[in-house]
């Protein structure tokens, strides 16, 4: 067992979420619930619950915004002291606002993040050595897609993991109200070659690659495509699976879910991908752990996967979320 003080560091953007209760729309709305959302966030704080060590870095603004987030954060036991506050009095924090829906109107997500402090992250903003301390390394596409300087950032980060031997993991986690499809291959194709695993739901892989095909399909043209990482595929309520290069590997989805809130579920798949591989869990069990995470976060309303080891335990063992009496 590796003798590093951090299980995982991540980094990136986390912003305020604000929801009206229900199904109530937007244009009549007069209250809204706060909570705090961001990819890298939603997978440190359910990471923390399942057991792990996890850091949380990013550039917050000084104001009462950041500090709700910060306390939520630390609130669950996530590191945060690698946190940069923006010395800029007009910095300001990201939001967006969800307007759930129900079929056969589509849940709708209204972004307010541009100029956001996270927007300007640096290279030079963090302490580097920290991953000689680190047993990996997760990012996301979402980060690169800010601006310039955070592409620069990521980058920065997957040379330095490499340097410091971190396993680096990387979710395409693609947002087409940042970046366009043309500008996000070449710097999607560079950090995937440089992973030890890469991530992607089954439908931004067929626009990445630009076909139409299956999981199975869709993990051997990633990994013939970049070679070195391995490729998880997601694909919701289908089977999950995998490819690392001599074998495929697959874990179905659980049934009986009656999803409360989708927002966070890959997040929440990602972190019990990454709790079962620091366990030393060989891939296939690994996905099926990250499937009975994201199957619970499905039953929770908010952005992270606030469940716990025995609760996951339970649905690995029983299979489905019958009422335990």
């Amino acid at each position: 067992m590796t003798t590093r003080q951090l299980d995982l560091l991540t980094l990136g953007e986390s912003m305020l979420r604000l929801a009206p209760a229900g199904v109530e729309r937007l244009v009549t709305a007069r209250n809204l619930e706060i909570q705090i959302g961001g990819a890298e966030s939603n997978i440190a704080i359910a990471l923390v619950r399942l057991g792990m060590r996890v850091a949380w870095w990013s550039r917050l603004p000084r104001n009462a915004l950041a500090e709700n987030v910060l306390r939520v954060l630390r609130g669950h036991g996530v590191d945060v002291s690698g946190v940069v506050l923006d010395p800029d009095e007009d910095a300001r924090l990201g939001t967006y606002f969800i307007e759930f829906g129900s079929a056969p109107r589509p849940t709708r997500v209204i972004y307010d993040r541009a100029r956001s402090a996270a927007s300007k992250m640096q290279p030079d903003d963090f302490d580097w050595t920290a991953l000689q301390h680190t047993r990996h390394l997760h990012l996301s596409g979402i980060t690169p897609a800010l601006s310039a300087s955070c592409q620069a950032t990521v980058r920065r980060a997957v040379e330095e993991a490499c340097v410091a031997g971190t396993h680096v993991t990387l979710d395409l986690n693609y947002r087409q109200k940042l970046w366009s499809w043309d500008a996000c291959r070449p710097v999607v194709d560079d950090l995937a070659k440089k992973s030890d695993l890469v991530i992607s739901a089954a439908r931004d892989a067929r626009k990445l690659l630009q076909v139409q095909e299956e999981a199975e399909s869709l993990a051997r043209r990633l990994y013939d495509r970049w070679r070195r990482p391995t490729v998880v595929i997601t694909q919701g309520a289908e089977p999950t699976v995998a490819y690392d290069g001599s074998h495929l590997h697959c874990a179905p989805a659980f049934p009986l879910v009656a999803p409360v809130d989708r927002i966070g579920a890959g997040d929440a798949f990602a972190a019990g991908l990454h709790c079962a591989l620091l366990e030393e869990s060989d891939l296939s069990a690994a996905l099926r752990y990250g499937n009975a995470v994201a199957a619970l976060k499905l039953s929770i309303p908010g952005d992270v996967a606030l469940v716990n080891r025995a609760e996951v335990k339970e649905l690995l063992a029983a299979g489905s979320g019958e009422i335990q009496r």
